[in-house]
């Protein structure tokens, strides 16, 4: 009996030490995805339709209060929010791919000019790739939300959002630090 009460202890606590880890986890199989630009091992772990409407929905939000400001000044600063609104889905569509999220992950801010850069792996004679989540803080929000904050070249930070889905976790959210005055908060 008492072995029983043992090894029932002890599945618990591995199970509990196994869901605990989860996040980190994830964020591993992300990196490696990336690395290897295995699309397949990111589909795993990143929701995309998630995540993309969690970023249009961010960026419009910007948009709109960048209009407000444009509006007394401008007549027409309604009609280019609205095409901006609608420009945004386009890009964001397209941006979040695994291409994108390995750019946005590396620091690298979206521009509207440009659709992200697909990464080289580094010949012999470059400099090795720098790893991704080298200076990154870890954080659980909550039992079913996981943060990683990633510092960019700039000195902001870009906070990945992962959240719980059954025992597995996956990416749902980037918070880009949009706001040029101030570096992103914890």
């Amino acid at each position: 009996m008492k072995t029983v009460g043992w090894m029932i202890g002890l599945a618990a606590l591995l199970l509990t030490a196994w869901v605990g880890a989860g996040p980190y986890l994830a964020v591993a199989d992300i990196r490696q995805g990336i690395e290897n630009k295995d699309s397949e091992r990111l589909a795993e772990r990143v929701d995309f339709p998630t995540l993309r409407q969690n970023l249009k929905d961010q960026i419009k939000v910007r948009i709109v209060k960048s209009a407000a400001e444009e509006l007394d000044e401008n007549p027409f600063g309604a009609l280019a929010a609205g095409l901006a609104s609608t420009l945004v889905d386009g890009l964001v569509d397209s941006f979040i791919t695994p291409a994108g999220l390995a750019s946005l992950m590396e620091g690298e801010r979206p521009s509207i000019g440009s659709p992200p850069r697909a990464k080289s792996r580094p010949q012999p004679e470059q400099e090795p790739q720098r790893d991704l989540f080298q200076d990154a803080r870890y954080r659980y929000d909550s039992l079913s939300r996981f943060s990683v904050w990633v510092p960019g070249d700039d000195g902001q930070e870009t906070r990945f959002v992962l959240q719980r889905d059954g025992l597995s976790w996956k990416l749902v959210n980037v918070i880009l630090p949009l706001d040029e005055t101030k570096p992103a908060a914890p």
